[in-house]
């Protein structure tokens, strides 16, 4: 029997797996795409897992990576080589710098990997291969299948379940942007549905869509059909997604999302000011009110995660107080602050890379630290820029004021809170108990 060992790399192989939110899915779709034949075993270094490339029993690794962990995932490969062990790489960085690791794999899969993944082990079963396959991003999904839930490592604290594929929009920091025709497609419902079975009994689901509504009319119709059919199964679990801003338009869809079970949405808000927004190309956020859109969410008691960006080049000294104001006003639930990061590919890396402000030091491209260079602040000024926004709104007063706020409106949003503390605490002693041991 063939066996294959399938690995999410990380830059750091001693997590014990704490206060992990959501497992990936990328590999769980490539065990589901692979015949019964072979054997396949996990390596999830996110959730504390180790691969040992030199001493590792494979006649083919599949890797799964990101730039945070490529440095990483090269000196697996590099390993993996000396031993002539098959290899296949994917993911955005090496979609959009394949020959880089084409040093270091026999293969490398550029796009979607269902597509790629089969044609590579049809070839490796030939004695053949090919340096570069090719996954288009606008293939039907109807075929997908859903993950195998064996390859979610147990760390996770919820599962994640995907409901479509692809986004249209060309936001210039986007990774998403390196792939090319990467059109909406959804899932057929039943597929889905399966996959909902599959979680059913969990406390909380993470849909990992780029974007749950979709793009037009069509696509919100679709998924309002998808939301009254699990509405009609009754599925206990509470969820969240991610969605774009245009969600405020669809009063129906919104109502239907928390019928089915949803109580909060990541929201890219990026930037307060139509400068910054027109400068990543956030075009369908320039003259939004935020007040409103949070608003209508919340008379839907959807609570709203709002994605902002630190150390655009319009921001300067002030910016961190006037992002405070503007996600205060809108009365947003909780803020999520990243730096403005030069993904390798996108519009945003090829602008900076001009002016000689980008970094090639993967382990240091990260969206929770700072890896570029700013045009008005330094990295010790941005780190503590973000670091005034984050405080204004983990304030025992604001966390209180967000706690009363859906006491009165849907107390599930507080029992999820308590959930998500007790299972950290958890692990927490979990892993004390490991160090000791």
């Amino acid at each position: 029997m063939t066996k294959i060992a399938m690995v999410y790399p990380a830059k750091d192989t001693i997590h014990t797996g704490e206060i992990l939110l959501y497992c990936p899915l990328a590999l769980g779709y490539l065990a589901t795409h692979t015949p019964d034949e072979y054997k396949i075993t996990l390596y999830d270094e996110y959730a504390g897992d180790v691969f040992d490339a030199d001493n590792v029993d494979a006649d083919i690794v599949a890797v799964a990576a990101i730039t945070p962990s490529i440095t990483r995932s090269y000196e697996i490969g590099k390993k993996l080589k000396k031993r002539k062990i098959k290899s296949i790489i994917g993911g955005a960085h090496v979609t959009a710098l394949p020959d880089e690791a084409l040093q270091y794999y026999d293969s490398v899969c550029i796009g979607e990997g269902e597509g790629p993944w089969r044609e590579f082990l049809a070839d490796v079963e030939h004695g053949r291969k090919k340096d570069k396959y090719f996954g288009p991003m606008n293939v039907s999904l109807h075929n997908l299948g859903i993950p195998r839930r064996d390859m979610c490592h147990e760390n996770y604290q919820f599962p994640s379940v995907l409901t479509s594929r692809g986004c249209p929009y060309s936001c210039s920091f986007c990774y998403l942007t390196v792939f090319d025709s990467r059109s909406y497609r959804m899932i057929p419902h039943e597929t889905i549905l399966a996959d909902f079975d599959a979680v059913k009994d969990s406390y909380a689901v993470i849909l990992v869509d780029e974007n749950f509504i979709g793009y037009s009319e069509k696509d919100r119709e679709d998924r309002k059909i998808l939301l009254e059919k699990m509405i009609k199964r009754r599925y206990k679990f509470m969820w969240g997604c991610q969605t774009t801003t245009t969600i405020a338009q669809d009063q129906e869809l919104m109502r239907l999302m928390y019928m089915a079970g949803c109580r909060a949405v990541f929201v890219g808000f990026e930037a307060v000011d139509e400068e910054s927004l027109k400068f990543v190309r956030k075009n369908h956020n320039v003259g939004l009110d935020y007040k409103d859109l949070v608003k209508k969410l919340h008379s839907n008691n959807i609570a709203v995660i709002a994605s902002t960006i630190i150390g655009l080049d319009s921001h300067d000294r002030y910016y961190p107080a006037k992002l405070i104001k503007a996600l205060k006003d809108a009365k947003v639930d909780y803020p999520r602050v990243f730096f403005a990061t030069a993904w390798p590919g996108t519009p945003f890396f090829k602008d900076l890379e001009k002016e000689g402000r980008i970094s090639r030091n993967w382990d240091e491209v990260r969206k929770d630290m700072p890896s570029i260079k700013f045009k008005n602040f330094t990295k010790e000024e941005a780190i503590t820029a973000r670091q005034e926004v984050l405080d204004a709104f983990f304030k025992p007063r604001f966390i209180i004021k967000m706690l009363l706020r859906w006491i009165f409106k849907d107390r599930s949003l507080i029992k999820l809170y308590l959930n998500m503390m007790k299972s950290y605490k958890e692990r927490d002693r979990k892993k004390k108990i490991n160090m000791a041991a």
